[in-house]
C-alpha cells in the first residue's frame, strides 16, 4: 500500500486527509441483515493482535481495512480453495482423488470445526476449487472486484455521510480481497496445482497441524514488518494481465515457470557408480510435472553432502526483460546423493532465495494493481459559483459514461445536481448553499472497467 498511490488518492481525491491512516467507520446497521451478520462474524473472528481488526465501534484505518480484506478473503479457510490458478491450462485447484483423498476426508471428519456436518452437507474442502481468475469476479465473492467497484461508487454517491464511510470501508475490504487473489499468484504452490505436496505436510505434534513449509519459513523469517521492500509498481494493460496474459508476464505466469513447489519437484533418480550427472539431469527433467523450471547442471561428486542447483540469471529478468547483473545467484532446488539414488528437495536456503526473489515482485505487482484500479482522476476546479470538470489518467477514451455531480448541504446530505460527458468534461453551476461537491464516474476505457471518485470544498 505504501508503494502505491492509494495514500495520495485517499487524501487528495476522497477528502481523507490522513490517507491510509484515516479512521473510517463501517456501520453494520446500514448493511442488509445477511451481509451484516456474515461480514460482521468474519471481522470479529480476526486476531486483535494483528492490528487490522476493527474496534467495537466499527472503526479501522484505511490501511487496516485493506489488510483485513486480504485476511477474510480466506475466511473461513475453505474459501482458500478458490485462490489457486494454473496458467498452463487455466484451471483452478484440482488435487483430489485416490487414497490420499480418502485419508484427507477422514482427517477432516474428526478435525475440530470441520467434522460430520461438513461431510454431510458437502461444504468441507475437497481439494478442488474454482480458478482464482474466475473467483476474482464471481458475484458470490463478497471481497472481490465487483464489490470493490460498486462500493467505491457508493462511497462518492450515497446520500448520508455514514453510508459513504461504510461504502468506503467495504471498498477497501474488497480491494484487500482482490489483492489476495493476485498475491497468491506469487506462491509457487498456488500456480502449480500443489495442495497435497505443499499444504498437507506435517508441521507439529498433532496430525492435524499441517501447512506449507515455505509459508511457515516466510512467516518466521520476515513476519509482517520485515518483508523486503516491494519493487517498483508494475504497469500492466488490464486487471487480469496482472495475474496471467498472453505475453506470459502475469505474476502467475512468471511464478510457475521460475520456481518449484514442494509437490512438483523432480522425482528421485536411481543411480549407480557409473551414472553421470548428465544422465541424472536427463531423468530428473523427464519426471517434471511442468516443463519449467528445468533442472540445471548438477554435481554428484560427493555422497551425503547437500548441493544446490541454481536458476539461470535470465530466469529472474523483470517484466520489462531487464536482468540485474548484480543479483545473487538464486538456489532453485537442493539435492542429495544417497545410496542408490539422488533425492531432490527444498530447504531453508532455497526458501530464503525464493522469498527474496518473489516477495519484492509480489509487492510490485500489488502496488501496480492498486495504481491501475485508481488510474482515473476527476479534476474539479471550483470558482465563481461553478465547477469545471475534467477526467485524466484514463487509457484511451471513456465510453458510455458521464461524470455525475453531487452537492453536500450543511448537514453533509448529498444530492445529485448535474453531469458532464466523461470524454470531454464541462462546466456546471453549483447549487446555492452547497458546502462540498463530489464527482463520480463509472465506465470503461481501453484498460477495462473503472470507477473514479473525487471531492472538493466550495469556497
Amino acid at each position: 500500500m505504501l508503494a502505491s498511490s492509494l495514500h495520495r488518492v485517499l487524501a487528495r481525491r476522497l477528502a481523507r486527509p490522513l490517507g491510509l491512516f484515516e479512521p473510517i467507520a463501517l456501520d453494520r446497521r446500514r448493511l442488509d441483515p445477511v451481509t451484516a451478520r456474515v461480514l460482521g462474524g468474519r471481522l470479529e473472528a480476526l486476531d486483535p493482535a494483528g492490528g487490522y481488526r476493527p474496534g467495537s465501534d466499527g472503526i479501522d484505518t484505511a490501511l487496516g481495512w485493506v489488510v483485513a480484506g486480504t485476511v477474510i478473503a480466506a475466511t473461513p479457510a475453505q474459501r482458500a480453495q478458490n485462490l489457486f490458478y494454473d496458467p498452463s491450462n487455466g484451471n483452478g485447484l484440482s488435487d483430489a482423488g485416490g487414497l490420499f483423498q480418502a485419508g484427507y476426508a477422514l482427517r477432516m471428519l474428526f478435525a475440530a470445526g470441520g467434522g460430520v456436518r461438513g461431510a454431510a452437507t458437502g461444504t468441507t474442502f475437497n481439494l478442488t476449487g474454482r480458478p482464482s481468475t474466475e473467483w476474482l469476479t464471481a458475484p458470490e465473492n463478497d471481497v472481490g472486484l465487483p464489490v470493490f467497484y460498486a462500493q467505491l461508487e457508493a462511497a462518492g454517491s450515497a446520500a448520508e455521510p455514514q453510508a459513504r464511510a461504510t461504502a468506503l470501508a467495504r471498498a477497501l475490504l474488497a480491494l484487500g480481497g482482490t489483492l489476495a487473489v493476485l498475491e497468491d499468484a506469487g506462491d509457487p504452490a498456488h500456480v502449480r496445482n500443489d495442495f497435497r505436496g505443499a499444504y498437507m505436510r506435517a508441521g507439529g505434534s498433532s496430525p492435524f497441524d499441517r501447512g506449507s513449509s515455505y509459508e511457515r519459513y516466510v512467516a518466521d523469517a520476515f513476519g509482517r514488518t520485515g518483508v523486503p521492500a516491494p519493487a517498483g509498481p508494475v504497469d500492466r494493460p488490464n486487471v487480469m494481465a496482472y495475474i496471467t496474459a498472453a505475453d506470459a508476464q502475469g505474476l502467475a505466469d512468471r511464478t510457475q515457470r521460475r520456481f518449484f513447489s514442494d509437490g512438483t519437484l523432480p522425482a528421485d533418480v536411481v543411480v549407480d557408480r557409473e551414472t553421470t550427472p548428465a544422465e541424472v539431469m536427463h531423468d530428473a527433467r523427464a519426471s517434471l510435472t511442468y516443463g519449467l523450471p528445468s533442472v540445471p547442471h548438477l554435481d554428484l561428486a560427493a555422497m551425503g553432502d547437500v548441493h544446490y542447483a541454481y536458476a539461470p540469471a535470465a530466469a529472474d529478468a523483470g517484466p520489462d526483460g531487464a536482468v540485474d547483473s548484480a543479483a545473487k545467484r538464486r538456489r532453485l532446488v537442493a539435492y542429495l546423493r544417497v545410496p542408490g539414488r539422488v533425492r531432490f528437495f527444498l530447504d531453508g536456503a532455497v526458501y530464503h532465495d525464493t522469498a527474496a526473489a518473489l516477495l519484492p515482485e509480489i509487492g510490485g505487482y500489488a502496488a501496480g494493481l492498486v495504481d491501475h484500479l485508481f488510474r482515473a482522476e476527476i479534476k474539479l476546479d471550483v470558482a465563481a459559483g461553478a465547477v469545471q470538470v475534467q477526467v485524466a489518467g484514463t487509457r484511451g477514451a471513456v465510453t458510455g459514461a458521464e461524470v455525475r455531480l453531487y452537492a453536500d448541504d450543511a448537514s453533509g446530505k448529498r444530492r445529485a445536481f448535474g453531469s458532464v460527458p466523461a470524454d470531454v468534461g464541462g462546466r456546471v453551476t453549483i447549487p446555492a448553499g452547497a458546502r462540498r461537491i463530489a464527482a463520480v464516474l463509472r465506465g470503461t476505457d481501453g484498460a477495462g472497467e473503472l470507477v473514479a471518485v473525487s471531492e472538493a470544498p466550495v469556497p
